[in-house]
């Protein structure tokens, strides 16, 4: 794990901090810098409900890649940047793993009315992705998937 930098913006006089972090696709590492990531988020007082979705969004987000971006091998490596400002916080999640088209439309799911046999398989995730966050982008490029997620903060963070 890199130590984080602390970046002027020169739009403001506000700051930027990042925390960029590797780690293999193996399940033990996703739950390891979900903790450093939480523990880090904290240490610069973003708002405890913003620290609790933001790790729910990267337990789905790492686990897919996990799961289908390197199909359980513990050899892929998934590189990881958060940045942080006073209005917003992002992630960038970068694989080398299988390609990706991108997130899935969203769908409607009335999960009470279905019994459990009549859940549609997948789609879950996404939708809580989506339900957690600002803005969404992907892109594949030099056979690689990028998936940034954005959330903006109502509260400044960034305790100096």
């Amino acid at each position: 794990m890199t130590e984080p930098e602390k970046t002027p913006l020169r739009a403001s006089h506000s700051y930027e901090l990042r925390l960029q972090l590797a780690i293999k696709s193996v399940q033990s590492e996703v739950s390891n810098v979900l903790c450093a990531i939480t523990k880090w988020l904290e240490s610069h007082k973003v708002e405890p409900a913003t620290v609790c979705d933001l790790e729910l969004v990267m337990a789905e987000a790492l686990n897919n890649v996990v799961e289908h971006a390197y199909l359980y091998a513990e050899d892929g490596e998934i590189d990881i940047l958060v940045t942080l400002r006073p209005a917003e916080l992002k992630v960038l999640i970068t694989d080398s793993g299988r390609k990706f088209d991108g997130p899935p439309e969203f769908r409607e799911m009335d999960v009470e009315n279905f019994s459990f046999e009549e859940l549609p398989e997948g789609g879950f995730g996404w939708n809580l992705i989506r339900s957690l966050t600002d803005v969404i982008e992907f892109e594949h490029a030099d056979k690689k998937n990028r998936l940034t997620l954005t959330r903006n903060l109502q509260d400044p963070a960034m305790a100096e």
